[in-house]
């Protein structure tokens, strides 16, 4: 390695720039999944009655049973779901949000990080998701909902709050009937279970028998455009990661051919075929672990230099999955080589062909 530094030194780049590509990719991959379903993927709730023909959609769902009869239960509440626009009363700069309606102080209501929560009766207010806040809107802000001009008041802010790349706007369920066309409407989207209850899951069937339980890992696959999303970076990844299986094994093969009489002469003084082959899984084990870790530091730094509208979300635990993969890509690749050191001939490395 300290004699072939420009070639070691040109693998190690290769090795490097894919293990960064690689954790970019990864880091947008799930920025994005964050950014489409955050607000279903902090939600405390395990499972969603959803309307049968939604296909496990809730967005497509539509429920009416008695909201009176759920909003009692604690551990099953109604959600309502809907896209929708807001702007500042007489502005006419439009905000393409997702109203989510949740009965206040209910499980369903997320943390908030400044302001405080809904507020049940005497007003209608909403809690917006951090990206919205601005110089025009904070705490206290009348908002106007376009389609139908009712007006609402900023209670707070929360924390990674979005549907189908859109920013939540949390309001109770009283001010969802008035949006929805009535203070009699109950028609909603969902109701969300806290915690895995067969006998409330029965009565909960009975009420509506046109619906069916679905899971909360289906429920996040089926907002729109989650699915293609992921599917379409994680191919990116693992052809990426083929692609590295056969860039580096041809370059550890062609650097074997090149030191092949070296390997010979080795032998020909006494070395053994495996104490090369050792040697040589050792110095690709060493260029490998130098040259990820300085790919999961580059990772952190671009991160933090990544503008906040591009979302980006550094999971170290899928770093290290990565990583792995990567190690044992290098190693899979550098084996390519063994063969040529294994066949190595003394007699044909000290020109002697006779």
């Amino acid at each position: 390695m300290t004699f072939f530094k420009v070639r070691y030194l040109l693998i190690s780049f290769i090795l490097f720039f894919v293990a960064i590509l690689v954790f970019v990719i990864s880091g947008l991959a799930n920025g994005l999944s964050m950014n489409n379903a955050s607000s279903v993927i902090n939600m405390s709730a395990d499972t969603f009655y959803l309307q049968k023909s939604a296909e496990g959609r809730m967005d497509r769902s539509h429920l009416t049973i008695d909201l009176g009869r759920l909003t009692s239960k604690s551990d099953a509440q109604p959600l309502g779901v809907q896209m929708g626009t807001i702007s500042k009363v007489n502005s006419e700069d439009k905000l393409d949000i997702t109203f989510m309606a949740v009965k206040p102080e209910s499980f369903l209501e997320p943390n908030v990080m400044e302001g405080k929560g809904l507020i049940s009766s005497g007003e209608n207010s909403v809690l917006l998701d951090h990206s919205l806040k601005s110089e025009t809107i904070r705490i206290g802000t009348i908002l106007k909902d376009a389609r139908s001009g009712v007006k609402l008041k900023v209670a707070g802010f929360m924390d990674d709050q979005t549907f189908s790349h859109t920013p939540v706007a949390l309001i109770s369920l009283d001010t969802w009937k008035e949006i929805s066309g009535g203070a009699d409407k109950t028609e909603f989207n969902a109701i969300a279970l806290n915690r895995a209850n067969s006998s409330l899951k029965e009565e909960i069937s009975s009420m509506d028998k046109n619906g069916e339980w679905v899971e909360k890992e289906l429920v996040i696959e089926g907002i729109p455009g989650y699915t293609a999303e992921q599917n379409s970076l994680y191919m990116m990844l693992s052809f990426l990661i083929v692609i590295a299986v056969f860039v580096l094994a041809a370059f550890f093969y062609i650097m074997t051919i090149q030191k092949t009489a070296q390997f010979g002469i080795l032998k020909a003084i006494g070395a053994k075929s495996s104490l090369l082959v050792k040697t040589t899984i050792f110095q690709v084990v060493l260029l490998t672990i130098v040259n990820i870790a300085a790919a999961v530091a580059f990772t952190k730094g671009f991160m933090m230099v990544l503008p906040d509208d591009i979302p980006f979300i550094f999971d170290m635990t899928q770093i290290a999955k990565f990583s792995g993969i990567l190690f044992l890509v290098s190693i899979l690749g550098s084996l390519l080589s063994v063969f040529n050191i294994v066949k190595a001939d003394p007699i044909q490395a000290m020109g002697r062909l006779e």
